[in-house]
């Protein structure tokens, strides 16, 4: 029997009735005390038991094992050409134990990494990795496991949330996996970004359990709302026992064009500037895998509109990436009223410095809102608490309401978005205002599809912004939120951004430079996004394209303060930028899955996401590369001690605030013993009414 799904699913509400409904029938023929009091006690076992299990591995040892867990360093190469970059990371596994092991190692990417190069290295032999179809390479995978063969598998578990599984790793020995992937930069207000995370925040897991077997190796437990929460959990250590995951980096930049600035946001980095232009930009040591590494460059190039376009000839089909940098927006123009309902996330796992730079931004934010307007303000945790009943007109008792609430907010709980949206995104409208929600988080979830859904259908007029916050936040999460909601995606890394970033997100709000935009090719031709989203200062359209020719012009039509406006590149490029098709297919598997998410046909998605990915050899959500050495290394069938490798926390967050008994930002495990306690006490007021003497009649 398994008795935690059977105490999870009495602890239900229809469970719990049923039980004081038995208990009372019971105590009517004067044995329902005694078995009240035995199901309680059972109820709290396994409550407590529930809590147990969900503790976060609190080091590098495997949970129930005294056998170290497979050690991973991570060696980054970088090579940007214009604005995309090619990057190969290489983790080396080594087993510091006399025993069989398997490591498994979630690890983050960029949300746009096309990833299609895998190989594996055993001392000088190397094995170049194969896409398969998802549950094609797992049984290869396995099979070549369980024949004593060396293999290694990368899964997707979000678009910027990979798996890495190696097996069989001797006694003391060392196995090296190298993926590779091609992403385009984020471009913002002049200057181009190249982002690397290296930590996973722990996320938060809504719903029920299944009860079922674990599909990972995770601290978190597969739901009903994240059946794979198994998965994208990895154990992390705690703070006081060290880092772990040590990296080294090293990105060369030819950007193609004089550089007015070149820094690193948030590691210390030798830079370097060679005779013929580049930059070779390295950290001064290794660092542990717990901040994302950011770089930035500024070209010295006007403020006028600028095009980019660069193209790939592939086999029959051209493929070409389009950037269009609109000029600067008409600061003369008529500024509308504005309703902005700002979010701010107060969960565990915003507490520290993530919280403190929220509240910074979100104080800043009302600063910047101007009589005629409205607004409201919206916190959430493992509830939602608006500041008032509905937007209210800006004037100085709102601002001082809501700067007095603002400031005694905490970080604790979990973090429960659906209520906040649903609130935020209420049906019903003002006439003569532009509408704005302005959502300050972590993005700490793993129920994405289920919000972006949400987002999709109760949006209507309104635009939604994201402001990630802390030291490696979701990026998946903000940048497709921010996508369904027809607006950006702002991100402050340090309590020292949040003037400069806010700044830049103000412009946004306060007046996009084109609406109403569309591209219209010489050819016919299959291009992503298909529906260009309305364009905010500083920033460009991006647009990848698979055409028959490379011969024409582009022509981008749009209205800019309400008049028509146009612009034309030619197409006439030599096609001798590669990687283009593989940023075409990954742009095509996105815009897949976003109709998914719209309700689109699953079966047909997923045949042509499938398809795609095959022909352009792409981990997806249904693909995966494998790769298998020919010659056995260990003994057939051996047992192998599966170890999933714990990583860091990430800077600033407090693992007491997120891991605080679990419940708070995974499962229901603290609440369950609380309503088994309660039980426990119904119980023995029943007992004790049994127990009184009867009454004569």
């Amino acid at each position: 029997m398994n008795t935690e799904a059977s105490a999870t699913r009495l602890l239900r509400p229809e469970g719990l009735r049923e039980f004081f409904r038995l208990a009372a029938a019971a105590a009517a023929v004067g044995v329902g005390a005694s078995l009240a009091l035995l199901i309680a006690a059972v109820l709290i076992a396994s409550a407590a038991e529930a809590a147990t299990l969900d503790a976060p591995t609190p080091g590098l040892r495997f949970k129930g094992s005294d056998v170290p867990a497979p050690l991973v360093a991570t060696e980054v190469a970088i090579d940007v050409a214009g604005s995309v970059a090619r990057t190969r990371v290489t983790q080396r596994f080594v087993n510091p134990g006399a025993d069989w092991r398997e490591g498994v190692y979630v690890f983050p990417l960029p949300e746009s990494a096309a990833v299609d190069h895998l190989d594996m290295r055993i001392g000088e032999r190397r094995i170049e990795g194969q896409i398969r179809e998802r549950a094609q390479a797992r049984r290869e995978y396995e099979q070549a496991k369980r024949e004593g063969r060396k293999s290694a598998l990368v899964e997707e578990e979000r678009p910027n949330l990979f798996t890495t599984s190696v097996a069989p790793i001797g006694p003391h020995e060392e196995i090296v996996v190298s993926i590779e992937y091609q992403e385009t930069l984020r471009y913002d207000s002049g200057t181009f970004s190249l982002r690397f995370p290296m930590a996973v925040t722990p996320r938060y897991l809504p719903g029920m359990p299944t009860g079922e077997t674990p599909s990972g190796t995770g601290w978190g437990r597969d739901t009903d709302a994240v059946p794979d929460g198994s998965r994208v959990t990895p154990p992390v250590v705690h703070p006081a026992q060290g880092a772990v995951l040590p990296v080294t980096l090293e990105a060369t930049i030819d950007a193609g064009f004089p550089l007015a600035r070149l820094e690193s946001r948030y590691h210390a980095v030798r830079i370097d500037e060679r005779a013929d232009g580049r930059f070779t930009v390295r950290l001064d040591s290794p660092v542990p895998a717990s901040r994302d590494f950011e770089l930035q460059w500024t070209p010295e190039v006007g403020r006028g509109a600028g095009a980019a376009l660069f193209a790939e000839r592939r086999d029959d089909r051209s493929y070409a990436l389009l950037m269009l940098v609109p000029a600067a927006p008409d600061a003369s123009a008529p500024r509308m009223p504005r309703e902005v309902t700002f979010i701010i996330d107060t969960s565990g796992s915003m507490a520290g410095a993530s919280i403190q730079q929220a509240k910074a931004a979100l104080l800043l934010a009302l600063e910047r809102l101007a009589p005629g307007d409205r607004f409201n303000v919206i916190e959430f945790n493992s509830r939602s608490r608006p500041l008032f009943a509905s937007p209210l007109p800006v004037d100085p008792a709102t601002i001082g309401r809501a700067r007095a609430f603002v400031s005694g907010l905490r970080a604790d709980g979990g973090t429960e978005m659906r209520e906040a949206l649903l609130l935020a995104l209420a049906p019903g409208r003002v006439e003569g205002y532009v509408r704005q929600v302005v959502f300050l988080t972590d993005g700490a979830v793993g129920n994405e599809d289920e919000l972006f859904r949400l987002i999709r259908e109760r949006l209507d007029d309104r635009r939604l912004f994201t402001v990630g916050i802390g030291s490696a936040p979701n990026s998946h999460f903000m940048t497709k939120a921010a996508r369904f909601g027809r607006g950006t995606f702002t991100y402050i890394g340090d309590a020292r951004e949040v003037q400069e970033r806010m700044t830049a997100l103000f412009r946004k709000l306060e007046s996009p430079v084109l609406t109403d935009v569309s591209i219209a090719w010489p050819h016919a031709v299959e291009s992503w996004p298909q529906a260009v989203p309305d364009l905010y200062a500083g920033e460009p359209i991006v647009v990848t394209a698979a055409l028959p020719a490379l011969t024409g012009d582009v022509v981008i039509r749009a209205r800019r303060n309400g008049k028509p406006w146009h612009a034309s590149v030619p197409l006439g490029v030599s096609g001798d930028s590669s990687g283009i098709g593989v940023l075409w297919a990954r742009a095509k598997i996105d815009a897949l899955a976003d109709a998914a998410v719209a309700g689109a046909n699953a079966d047909d998605i997923r045949a042509e996401i499938v398809r795609v990915a095959l022909a352009h050899h792409l981990v997806s959500r249904h693909t995966s590369l494998v790769a298998v050495d020919v010659t056995p290394t260990a003994p057939a069938g051996i047992d192998l001690r599966k170890t999933a490798v714990p990583g860091n926390l990430p800077d600033g967050q407090s693992l007491e605030a997120i891991f605080d008994g679990l419940p708070q930002t995974a499962t229901r495990a603290r609440f369950d013993i609380l309503v088994a306690l309660a039980a426990l006490l119904a119980a023995l007021t029943l007992l004790a009414f049994s127990r009184r003497p009867a009454r004569a009649r």
